[in-house]
Order: structure tokens, then C-alpha cells, then sequence
């Protein structure tokens, strides 16, 4: 009885310290294919996808034209790879869209603070943006960077935040619009 209390505690502490969430946390990723008209073209661009070291399944809906990525665990976001992929593939990447979890970080940028996201167990920043159009001014405003910081303690909680992704020049890293937004 006692062997059999001590197999199912042991079992049950493998269980909880596998979902420890010292992952990275990036839940899902949503991307716009345009091109896709048959399921040879879903096929093409799934294994395409898949073939990718950061990416662990890839799902297209022909109907809508989306792809759902699933990043690993310890990955970082690539947008420039996933863009590559699905143009080697012979179609053209659209709007990505996440769900990232974080910790909201000052970031410098030409000796401007800005408010970043640091994805939960990784070194993955996003530049938060108030919309997934914007040009080298327009990060976030005054109203919205105290909203997330009221709501996240200054930075010290965890946040889910949902919006577009896309990247930028040189060593900037990429935006992530705020079109959503909760405390973990």
C-alpha cells in the first residue's frame, strides 16, 4: 500500500513539474496565406512549415486562408522565416497574428524608452504598438502604457496580450499591436 502511495505521488510530481511554465510562452499563431485554392496548396505549405526547427505542427483552412503555427515550447518567433517559408512554398504570407504571455519591459531605442513585452521564458521582445499599422512614431500612447502598467502592477504580473505582428529594419525588434489584453 505504502509502495503503491509512493509510485502515485512520485507519478503525480513528474506530472506538475512537467507543466511548469518556464516555457516560452507564445500560445498561438495565426498567419494569412494568400494563394491557396486546393489541398495540394494546404500540403505544400504545411510541410513547408513543419520543416521549420522552431515550428512543431502547422494546420491550414482552405476556406479562410489562415494557417495556425505551433511554436516549441523554447522557441523564439521567427516572422522573417515563417514569410520565407510560405513564399519558397509559391504563395504570399499575410497578417500574423499571436497570443503572447510576458512581462511588460522598458526598452531603449535611440535613447527613447519604449514598452516591450518579453515573452515568458525567453529572450523574445515585441515593441507594443497601438495598432498593426504604424510608422516609426506611433508606439504606444501615454493612456494605453498606463492602463497596461495599472493593470500589471508596473510590469511585475504576467500579461496575455493578442495582436499583429511584423517586423522592422535593422536591430529593432519586431511590433506587436495591442488589439487585446489580460493579466495571466
Amino acid at each position: 500500500m505504502l509502495k503503491n502511495l509512493t509510485l502515485f505521488l512520485g507519478l503525480l510530481i513528474t506530472i506538475l513539474i512537467s507543466f511548469h511554465p518556464a516555457h516560452a510562452e507564445i500560445q498561438s499563431v495565426e498567419m494569412q496565406v494568400d494563394g491557396m485554392t486546393c489541398p495540394f496548396c494546404v500540403y505544400g505549405i504545411e510541410k513547408k512549415l513543419k520543416a521549420l526547427g522552431e515550428v512543431t505542427d502547422a494546420r491550414s483552412n482552405l476556406k479562410t486562408g489562415i494557417v495556425d503555427i505551433e511554436i516549441k515550447k523554447d522557441a523564439a518567433l521567427d516572422i522573417e522565416r515563417l514569410n520565407k517559408a510560405i513564399l519558397e512554398s509559391g504563395f504570399t504570407p499575410g497578417k500574423i497574428k499571436i497570443i503572447a504571455i510576458g512581462e511588460l519591459l522598458e526598452y531603449d531605442l535611440e535613447n527613447k524608452e519604449y514598452i516591450v513585452l518579453k515573452v515568458t521564458g525567453s529572450d523574445q521582445l515585441f515593441l507594443l504598438t497601438s495598432n498593426s499599422i504604424h510608422d516609426n512614431q506611433e508606439f504606444l500612447n501615454e493612456k494605453t502604457i498606463k492602463e497596461l502598467e495599472k493593470v500589471t502592477d508596473d510590469g511585475k504580473k504576467e500579461i496575455i496580450i493578442s495582436g499583429y505582428v511584423h517586423t522592422h529594419t535593422a536591430k529593432i525588434p519586431p511590433a506587436l499591436s495591442v488589439d487585446s489584453f489580460e493579466i495571466k
